[in-house]
């Protein structure tokens, strides 16, 4: 099901600027779930927000990535790795899911 247009704005709007918790459709790992049991969840993701710019993306493990740039339908990512190897990823905002949001008000 598709997101309305003004709920991605949001969301790449709290994204760009807020600290806030979120998950990613289909990307999951090995955890506890909500009946106790153990098996696939989803990952929770934070930003890293400096001076209400968000400079990383990163998952509980503080495994991260940093921000390219904000586009217009997705955020693009990069890191290197110790051979200094680069790797890209995007995440598409229409997949993004807030579960905690660390601000009072958005600014217009």
């Amino acid at each position: 099901m598709k997101r309305l247009l003004k709920d991605i704005k949001l969301i790449k709007k709290l994204l760009e600027t807020k600290k806030v918790e979120f998950t990613i459709n289909g990307i999951k790992g090995w955890g506890k779930k909500e009946d106790g049991e153990y098996g696939d969840v989803l990952t929770k993701f934070t930003t890293s927000c400096e001076d209400e710019i968000t400079s990383s993306i990163y998952d509980n493990w503080h495994s991260g990535m940093n921000v390219k740039k904000f586009g217009p339908t997705c955020v693009t990512l990069y890191t290197y790795d110790m051979l200094k190897n680069k790797t890209t990823s995007k995440i598409k905002y229409e997949d993004v899911t807030i579960i905690k949001e660390s601000y009072v008000a958005l600014k217009k």
